[in-house]
């Protein structure tokens, strides 16, 4: 699956490429044969003694070419073969499944390994060179132009425990490394460092190039980036310390520039970019106590940027930063997330209560504000197990109000009176905000309590054609008992199937890339959940039916319009080691963790056989917090899935099965059921 680790150099070619089919077909003494009509057919001559060639050939599906260079000690190929002849390695026999497919795993050496692959009368000779190198790569690496006053980000993966610096325009920073970037599987991490650049210059700055230099084990290596340029400050901005409130998450980042959201909402990181935060990688992390900021919202921002990794982050004066563009994977166009003008903002925010209504699906609260400041909205009270190596994993799910923080508001007009009959909250709570002194910090709190510790499903906020700022909140879907095989009719409930890459991206490749790598995969097993799901009486929409191509925008306007009760997102997993098999349920927000228990726990339950090859080294069952992209939508309870290893046989032969995968699809769907049963 694609996009689930940071970048680095892996030992097998990233799932996300497409891979050739490649034949590797040996040149075969063969006798020219004559037909009757005087044409020479090349057909091979066969004996009496022998059996017939069947025409199946040794077809090796990654790596795509002869000659390979890696960075990993392992190395992983992947194909099929005439199941009824044996297949060797360097006159070692492959282990194959039934169909004659195999992934066969190496050790290398440093420098050149050669590997002959022999079957029948093929032979494919591969040659992969392990270089045992110390930086594996850098950023910024190429050329690059900032504006004045940036805060650049430097970054390095480095073999664990190298000593690794940076040096650029007279200065030398040692490099830290990252928290939560080791893998087992790799011997790199990442290393950070950070830069500020000049600022208020008159013109640009040259400032020469950055080198990165890391020792480890007695070696060294450097390598230098492209020419870094401070562009002239263009923009005067006042400084006016009035301007900027006091107390809570507020940045002086002045009060003559503005940034303005321009996509359908932005997600939101944390402001301030310290040396600790960059030596904990946190500069980039993506928390489920950030929330997103609908179109339209505006703000204050700094003229200059902080970047990291390539990419440029706006500083806005409410302690946020956004994205100045993204790419809408897997396309690799930017997009704008914001645009940045010269302007100015009332000094002051008002809030009026509009209404709270029940229309249904959703409680929607409309709320009248004199101009779109951002807010910030939490989920509380609620522990996390290790926010600081961003491991934002509940246990327990002690939520029981929902605070949403409106920023420079020195007014909040208007009482919300809950009606007793709403399915989420009991009653409404505006504070007034101060600070330890005592003063008023200009803004407000809007407190929504909860019926029930934890009950809470979803949220989504915009801007409706009144300029009115709207929150709509998921209400709890009623589903009744039913004599079917899950025991409930979910009532039309609706839900979401993310079908994980296609088109363009095939994710992970399995041993034939072109009919059984991980997209074809999804959708197999996304049709069967669907028919189940339809079974039990939900109305189900696919993010995808075909082998298109599905991008992330794609996929969150749809969930935006259909507004669901629930989603489900459907992958497989893969792996530089053929080792690590199983399945596993994953979860963002706090309020999806439930949901991805009942997946979690009904699969573990009913397909135990097929998981629990190597439970003896792995753990064949997980559920994890994780930060996937589709994971981190709002709107609604959201679980990704992974089931089970393309790159590991035992897996890979329960994933092409249609028997075991009705089996899962049947797991999954009582999952979601069992779920919806809990939230009566």
């Amino acid at each position: 699956m694609k996009q689930k680790f940071k970048k680095r150099a892996l030992a097998v070619i990233s799932a996300a490429v497409i891979l050739p089919l490649i034949s590797m077909t040996a040149c075969r003494s063969q006798k020219d044969v004559s037909s009757s009509d005087g044409y020479v057919s090349s057909a091979p001559v066969v004996s009496a003694e022998e059996p017939a060639d069947n025409g199946i050939r040794l077809v090796i599906s990654s790596p795509a070419q002869n000659t390979v260079s890696v960075t990993q000690p392992e190395f992983t190929f992947s194909g099929t073969s005439d199941p009824e002849e044996p297949l060797t390695v360097n006159g070692q026999a492959v282990e194959r499944g039934a169909d004659g497919s195999f992934t066969y795993q190496v050790s290398l050496n440093v420098g050149k390994n050669a590997f002959t692959f022999e079957h029948k009368d093929d032979t494919a000779v591969y040659t992969v060179t392990y270089r045992y190198v110390i930086i594996e790569s850098f950023s910024p690496s190429g050329a690059q132009s900032y504006p004045s006053g940036s805060t650049v980000v430097v970054s390095a993966s480095a073999r664990k425990d190298s000593a690794v610096k940076a040096s650029f325009n007279g200065q030398t920073v040692d490099m830290k490394q990252a928290a939560g970037t080791e893998d087992e599987n790799s011997e790199f991490v990442t290393y950070n460092g950070l830069f500020r650049l000049p600022s208020n210059n008159v013109n640009n700055l040259d400032l020469g190039k950055i080198t990165y230099t890391a020792s480890h084990d007695g070696k060294s290596e450097s390598f230098t980036s492209g020419k870094i340029t401070c562009k002239k400050s263009d923009i005067i901005v006042d400084y006016d310390p009035n301007a900027t409130p006091t107390g809570g998450k507020y940045i002086n980042v002045g009060s003559g520039y503005i940034a303005e959201i321009v996509e359908y909402n932005a997600e939101t990181f944390d402001g301030n970019v310290t040396d600790a935060s960059i030596s904990s990688g946190s500069v980039d992390w993506s928390r489920p106590t950030n929330n997103y900021l609908p179109q339209g919202t505006v703000d204050y921002c700094a003229t200059s940027y902080v970047s990291y990794k390539d990419i440029n982050y706006v500083t806005l004066r409410a302690g946020y930063r956004v994205y100045l563009e993204r790419e809408d994977k897997p396309y690799t166009e930017s997009k704008p997330v914001v645009k940045q003008y010269i302007g100015t903002l009332p000094d002051h925010n008002e809030i009026g209560a509009a209404s709270l209504e029940n229309n249904g699906s959703h409680t929607v609260l409309t709320l009248d504000t004199m101009w779109k400041a951002p807010f910030y909205f939490d989920i509380l009270p609620q522990s996390y197990s290790n926010p600081s190596v961003q491991d934002y994993s509940v246990g327990a799910v002690t939520y029981n109000y929902i605070d949403i923080t409106f920023c420079y508001a020195t007014k909040f007009t208007d009482e919300i009176a809950v009606p007793e009959d709403n399915p989420l909250f009991s009653s409404a709570k505006i504070i007034e905000n101060k600070n330890a002194d005592g003063t008023k910090t200009r803004d407000y709190t809007l407190r929504l309590y909860l019926k029930k510790q934890g009950a809470f499903y979803g949220w989504d906020s915009y801007y409706n054609d009144n300029g009115q700022l709207c929150f709509e909140f998921l209400n709890p879907k009623e589903v009744t008992e039913a004599d079917n095989e899950y025991g409930t009719d979910l009532n039309g409930a609706k839900i979401l199937i993310d079908v994980g890459h296609g088109g363009i991206d095939i994710g992970a490749p399995g041993p034939d890339s072109k009919n059984h790598n991980e997209a074809v995969q999804n959708l197999n097993l996304a049709f069967k959940i669907k028919a189940e799901l339809e079974k039990a009486g939900a109305q189900v929409y696919m993010t995808r039916t075909d082998n298109s191509t599905s991008s992330t925008d794609t996929k969150i306007k749809l969930l935006k319009q259909i507004k669901p009760d629930y989603c489900i997102a459907v992958h497989h997993n893969s792996s530089t080691s053929s080792n690590p098999n199983g399945f596993g349920s994953y979860y963002f927000d706090a309020f999806s963790k439930k949901a991805a228990e009942y997946v979690y726990s009904a699969t573990k339950s009913l397909c135990g056989d097929i998981y629990t090859k190597n439970h003896d080294r792995y753990e064949p069952f997980n559920l994890q917090w994780h930060l996937y992209f589709m994971a981190r939508v709002t709107n609604c309870p959201v679980v990704l899935t992974e089931n089970g290893y393309i790159s590991n046989n035992h897996d890979y032969e329960n994933i092409v099965s249609e028997e075991s995968n009705l089996k899962k699809a049947k797991a999954i769907t009582l999952g979601i059921v069992n779920y919806f049963n809990s939230i009566q």
